[in-house]
């Protein structure tokens, strides 16, 4: 994924080139539709259901320019929302056991095939029957690639990172653990899935408890149906995502403890006041952003000399001394609302992978979680001149996301 990083990196031309004019009525459509004549769950029908649909559900609509424009609890680059989740439910009381379609939307959840001895399992790696959630999460790279060509790659990837940090933050608020399945062939579950080369499976999680029956393999794949309303694919973008690996390594887990508002009040700050953070949010703070494990590092530029020095910190040390707002705005193309935040942080890593994109995405959305509960402002940054920035920090990792977090404005 070397050759990606380098094809996908932002310069000043590449940036100059994609800020043309954009038909936002051609935008293909954000949510995939299961026919009509299949059986549904509303949100909020089954309480047991609340852990799924809290992972992927609309919290905000409002039109802008004639155009519905919906917030999920989950974020996405450009509110594109490349990501669709999937769920099997086996052994849940009051609900028919099979594969179901997170259709957030319509804020439905569609069965799409029913399960007995059989069931999604033996194409996950498990050889017996799982009572509980299976969840997998996909990616629709047309979504993205619209807007962003090259660049989308990178975006899907944290986008599913985001989707399995909402999971894990929803399963976290029910006090249910979620596990990474990974040993199986990901080719032979898109095709179960019935993704036509439109869509990718990116990660597939389970929570619950493996019993002793076996499980027998589907007599036939799902259904097909298209993601998009139309799709014009880039052939690159489309054969990377295909040659890429699923989510394989653990993520980052969330420590702070959660209510089901925080989880619905998760927002973008675009505002952030000049006062900045207290002496004490500050520190917390930076504790947080620096608990990290190998072979991903967070650098975080403090812009400010409130309450301890401005410069560049690794490991909560500081190693370069200066006053760098202006510098973090150029770099991340002139993005001027990052001008009165306290710290920006760079996610970095010895590697470039699907697999780390997803990691970075996961911690990303830990780190919106513990802002809503600490109640200061956060805003994650996926456009960045990447050489440029490197060479800022006066590094050779590579840079997988960026994070400004300050003093929200009221």
């Amino acid at each position: 994924m070397i050759e990606i990083y380098e094809d996908t990196s932002l310069t000043p031309i590449k940036v100059a080139k994609m800020s043309g004019y954009l038909d936002w009525s051609s935008q293909p459509s954000m949510f995939k539709r299961y026919p009509h004549f299949l059986f549904r769950y509303k949100y909020g029908e089954k309480e047991v259901l609340r852990v799924v649909e809290l992972s992927r559900m609309i919290t905000s609509r409002t039109t802008i320019g004639a155009k519905p424009y919906n917030q999920l609890s989950v974020p996405s680059a450009g509110n594109l929302h490349p990501i669709e989740l999937y769920v099997q439910i086996r052994g849940l009381k009051g609900v028919l056991s099979g594969l179901y379609h997170v259709d957030a939307g319509e804020s439905e959840i569609v069965l799409i095939r029913e399960i007995a001895s059989d069931g999604v399992e033996p194409y996950v790696g498990l050889s017996k029957r799982l009572s509980g959630m299976i969840f997998i999460v996909s990616v629709v790279p047309f979504r993205s690639q619209w807007k962003y060509g090259e660049r989308s790659l990178r975006y899907c990837y944290l986008d599913m990172g985001h989707q399995v940090g909402a999971i894990g933050a929803s399963l976290k608020l029910h006090e249910r653990h979620m596990t990474i399945l990974s040993d199986f062939d990901q080719t032979v579950l898109n095709e179960f899935m019935g993704f036509k080369g439109e869509e990718f499976v990116g990660a597939v999680l389970s929570c619950g408890e493996l019993g002793d029956k076996n499980v027998k393999t589907f007599k036939q794949n799902v259904m097909h149906v298209s993601p998009t309303d139309y799709s014009e694919l880039d052939g690159t973008v489309v054969n990377n995502i295909a040659k890429s690996e699923i989510l394989k390594s653990d993520v980052f887990q969330l420590s702070c403890s959660l209510s089901e508002t925080d989880i619905l009040n998760r927002r973008s700050t675009r505002f952030f006041d000049s006062d900045g953070l207290s002496k004490n949010k500050l520190e917390s703070l930076m504790k947080l952003l620096h608990i990290h494990s190998y072979p991903i590092s967070s650098y975080s530029v403090v812009l400010r000399d409130n309450h301890m020095k401005a410069g560049i910190y690794l490991d909560n040390k500081l190693i370069k001394e200066g006053m760098f707002a202006e510098n973090m705005i150029g770099l991340l193309l002139d993005q001027s609302f990052i001008k009165y935040a306290d710290v920006i942080t760079v996610i970095t890593s010895k590697y470039f992978s699907a697999n780390k994109l997803i990691q970075a995405g996961v911690l990303v959305h830990n780190f919106y979680m513990e802002a809503e509960v600490a109640k200061y402002g956060f805003s994650g940054i996926g456009a960045f001149y990447d050489k440029k920035l490197q060479s800022f920090l006066g590094i050779d990792d590579y840079i997988l996301y960026i994070s400004a977090v300050g003093e929200e404005k009221k």
